[in-house]
């Protein structure tokens, strides 16, 4: 019995209809107040009658009494304020630090609803309601859909207000970052993002003339032209120019043992992935307006229509030659993920920021007109019969994979709301 849960049960008036104190008073819940999300007590401004009498204060939950006293609020006066400490388990009185006795109330927990939760919580299956979200009403599945599309869109607003900070607010090169950290497709996210937090991209645009510097310039930085054993000619030629231009810009390269290969396939290799990257810089030399324009996905693919430099078509890796293949370009599938995961969060971030409201919502009209992408998750969502009519379900889908099922917050998801409290 975890204290969310017992949260839970509280906010939403789960328990069982009759609720009387430790010592025998009957108990009427009003209002429950108000989720507390910082310190001091789990709600405020809660109204209830005990015994008749209406109090209005704040409501600390435990799940046994004792730990009123392991967390000291017995000793701080912020939680002179509570007037109702809710338990699962009773078993001492509880004081406040002016010496008075608080009201407790041991909570009685329907057991079918107990039984429901801890059957979420221990099954193995792909999302913790597997069994149950057939039963789940559209209306329920839909408008949760609308809200985790804004709370993924959303979900970037912390690294880039970080970025902004760090940067002065340059967008151009807070874009760059979140760019690159794409071109890591998740395995390699970090050390994209790292390296390019490193890598004015003023730097770069400078030598956008030549692919060449570029490749130097990112190659150098990412850490893949230190202590290479044997270098070829060209490997070599790159970490020579590198080399005066980390000294001319007073650039600091990142450790290369940062960037993971295991279990990619070779045309994923964050090596492939800094060429494309090298390639895309000097063919758009910073000029994004293409990726930002709406209602143009042709456009957008157009842009990032980018591909390794020649010597990648006989190399994964620098120095190891490998058998000749056809250029190596981004494949669509994955163009479309840089715009769906990267570009339009920026953009909606952005809009968000210069309070343009009708900006936002076109953002949000053009990916319900896009068709749904394909992918192992949204799959796996349509076998269970919540199939992505438009990639802004899509969208939706992956955020409640990622950081709902994932870490069975089903407290948290309306989905898990509906299959809980069930008749």
């Amino acid at each position: 019995m975890n204290e969310d849960f017992l949260h839970f049960i509280w906010k939403y008036k789960l328990y069982q209809p009759e609720l009387f104190s430790t010592d025998g008073q009957p108990i009427q819940v009003i209002h429950p107040g108000i989720k507390n999300t910082d310190g001091g007590p789990d709600f405020f401004n809660a109204k209830i009658k005990i015994d008749g009498t209406l109090w209005a204060g704040n409501v600390e939950i435990h799940q046994s009494e004792h730990e009123w006293y392991q967390h000291q609020h017995h000793l701080d006066p912020g939680y002179n304020n509570v007037i109702l400490h809710v338990v699962a388990k009773q078993n001492k009185h509880t004081i406040n630090a002016s010496n008075r006795k608080v009201t407790v109330c041991s909570l009685p927990i329907p057991q079918a609803l107990e039984q429901r939760y801890q059957t979420l919580l221990t099954n193995d299956n792909w999302i913790a309601c597997e069994e149950a979200i057939s039963s789940v009403t559209p209306l329920t599945l839909n408008q949760w859909l609308d809200r985790l599309l804004i709370e993924r869109l959303e979900n970037k607003s912390e690294l880039i207000n970080e970025l902004l900070a760090s940067t002065k607010n340059n967008w151009d090169q807070v874009f760059f970052v979140l760019l690159a950290r794409s071109f890591g497709f998740g395995v390699n996210g970090l050390p994209f993002e790292i390296m390019a937090r490193q890598t004015p991209l003023s730097v770069l645009l400078k030598h956008s003339n030549s692919l060449f510097q570029v490749e130097a310039l990112l190659f150098g930085q990412a850490g893949f032209l230190s202590k290479l054993s044997p270098p070829d000619a060209h490997i070599r030629d790159l970490k020579k120019e590198y080399d005066f231009l980390r000294s001319k810009y007073q650039l600091q390269p990142i450790n290369s043992s940062m960037w993971k290969f295991l279990r990619l396939r070779p045309v994923n290799f964050p090596t492939i992935r800094i060429a494309q990257l090298a390639s895309f810089i000097c063919q758009t030399k910073g000029h994004f307006e293409s990726l930002f324009t709406l209602n143009n996905t042709q456009n957008r693919l157009s842009t990032l229509q980018t591909e390794a430099s020649a010597y990648w078509s006989t190399h994964y890796l620098p120095g190891k030659k490998s058998a000749k293949t056809e250029r190596k370009t981004l494949g669509k599938q994955s163009k479309l993920r840089i715009i769906y995961n990267t570009i339009i969060p920026y953009l909606f971030i952005y809009y968000s920021k210069h309070s343009n409201e009708e900006q936002k919502e076109k953002i949000i009209d053009y990916l319900y007109q896009q068709p749904a992408e394909k992918n192992r998750i949204v799959n796996k969502w349509a076998e269970l019969n919540l199939v992505a009519e438009n990639e802004a379900q899509a969208q939706a889908l992956l955020h409640l994979k990622y950081n709902y099922c994932n870490h069975k917050k089903c407290l948290n998801c309306r989905i898990g709301h509906e299959v809980l409290c069930k008749n």
